[in-house]
């Protein structure tokens, strides 16, 4: 994770949330080392003798790169479910096009059976995709992050005042893994 070391936040994780241009990085495994490329096509790997100072260099504010053993570094739930029957119907709702990639889903449903916030009527239940079981835990409460275009990461602050007014500020559905296991794209989602 990455620990923030400016003055004023000494100490605190550091996120997309205080550094939305994180959101315009990217990761992948390379031989047994995550290489991290930056939105300006500058890239690292982690086995690299400089690799924390050049990500410092990469972010642009002071910080250092920890290793979180707690899980306080995640999110409430293992796996975001989202569709975009509900997806198209936000945005119809906006009037401005929205990808759907701002909520960063884990899954994304499709399919003419899918009501628009379906998926708010889940909790509870047990669900499989590939080799996986899943059970939809909570709705999905959300934070800042959706207001970050994914692609120019620009921000428009008055997309998640719209969620909380017109859905309570919520948006999708975390899910808890009972049995891992792949997904790939288009496999089915059905009642487990």
């Amino acid at each position: 994770m990455l620990v923030d070391e400016a003055e004023l936040r000494r100490g605190k994780r550091l996120t997309a949330r205080e550094v939305p241009g994180l959101l315009g990085f990217s990761a992948a495994m390379e031989d047994g080392a995550v290489a991290v490329m930056a939105p300006d096509g500058r890239r690292v790997r982690s086995d690299a003798s400089d690799f924390e100072a050049r990500l410092r260099e990469f972010v642009g504010r002071p910080m250092s790169l920890h290793e979180d053993l707690s899980g306080a570094n995640h999110d409430d739930s293992d796996v975001l479910v989202i569709t975009l029957a509900s997806a198209r119907a936000l945005v119809e709702e906006y009037g401005t096009p929205r990808s759907y990639r701002r909520f960063r889903p884990n899954i994304v449903l499709d399919g003419s059976d899918l009501a628009p916030y379906a998926e708010l009527e889940w909790i509870g239940k047990r669900f499989s995709a590939g080799g996986v079981t899943l059970e939809a835990a909570a709705p999905n409460l959300r934070c800042s992050i959706p207001t970050v275009d994914p692609d120019t990461l620009e921000i428009d602050p008055a997309f998640l005042r719209f969620i909380v007014e017109q859905h309570e500020g919520i948006f999708g559905v975390y899910c808890k893994v009972l049995q891992a296991g792949t997904v790939r794209e288009g496999d089915d989602w059905r009642a487990a």
